[in-house]
């Protein structure tokens, strides 16, 4: 442009004003034609910075857009990742609920299985039809506290083996039923008469066995006949009657310190024999030929 506007000073005339306006203007002179060549040269450094202008909007809007584009991206991933997500959250809800559905079936398996437990042990340690122990339970505390009594030098133990007295003839005479309302009627009273600490069992049909530790002969002895006199006066009401009973109790402790449990039993059985032969109703100590009076 420098170059144009040199040529075109080259080519100008001296002077395009009038020798009038001269004179009349006495300070500095501008040609047209230097006005000419000043607005282009500032035009063209208008366009110059309108390019740089328009090549920065250019630039900011490739920013905006790609800074779009990638937003879009964003959020279309946003929306895919909630998308997956609620799916995700609605299958873990679901085996959520099948773990609490099976939680409860097993925690109502575990508890029936719990119960079915407790009732065979409770069979397994109690007569079911007189609640006293079973024949099993009540010789395992036998052996317990016959353990016991030897670690803890020769503490008194005593053992009443009991027979309710014609028991049979009750059966054929009143029924199996009748039977049984006297076995019950027989276990509360030795209930009534026994101590917490003391076991009682049924060994089988009338046959009964009650463990008392730290009791002598003669404490059993007194315990035996206070039972022995109760079911004697006792009346038992079945339909239209009342039904009477007796029983007979033979007494045994531990003589030795290597007696064992089944030594005591079979001399206190001895010793219920000896009380049947001498006419029933009636208490007798096991070696003594000690006996209570007749009922």
């Amino acid at each position: 442009m420098g170059q144009r506007m040199n040529r075109s000073r080259e080519k100008r005339p001296e002077d395009w004003s009038s020798p009038s306006v001269a004179k009349e203007s006495p300070g500095p002179r501008f040609s047209l034609f230097d006005q000419e060549e000043a607005l282009l040269a500032h035009a063209e450094e208008m366009v110059g910075k309108l390019d740089q202008v328009a090549d920065g909007v250019r630039a900011l809007a490739d920013a905006y857009r790609q800074s779009y584009r990638s937003q879009t991206r964003l959020l279309r991933m946003s929306d895919r990742m909630q998308l997956d997500l609620q799916q995700a959250n609605q299958k873990l809800e679901a085996q959520a609920e099948s773990l609490r559905t099976l939680n409860e079936a097993l925690e109502k398996e575990v508890q029936a299985r719990e119960t079915l437990a407790e009732e065979l042990h409770r069979l397994a340690m109690m007569d079911d039809l007189t609640g006293v122990y079973s024949r099993r339970q009540v010789l395992e505390v036998g052996e317990r506290e016959l353990a016991r009594r030897r670690r803890q030098g020769l503490t008194p133990l005593t053992l009443l083996m009991m027979d309710l007295d014609h028991f049979k003839r009750i059966n054929d005479k009143y029924g199996h039923a009748a039977g049984d309302t006297v076995l019950v009627a027989f276990s509360e009273v030795l209930r009534r008469n026994l101590r917490e600490s003391d076991a009682v069992g049924r060994l089988g049909g009338e046959e009964f066995l009650a463990v008392l530790p730290d009791v002598d002969l003669q404490g059993g002895l007194a315990l035996a006949e206070r039972i022995r006199s109760e079911i004697a006066e006792l009346r038992i009401p079945w339909q239209e009657e009342a039904i009477r009973l007796t029983v007979s109790i033979g007494v045994a402790g531990i003589l030795a310190v290597h007696e064992s449990l089944d030594d005591t039993i079979m001399r206190a059985d001895d010793a219920l024999y000896q009380a049947k032969v001498a006419g029933r109703n009636r208490v007798t100590v096991a070696g003594s030929g000690a006996q209570g009076p007749e009922g």
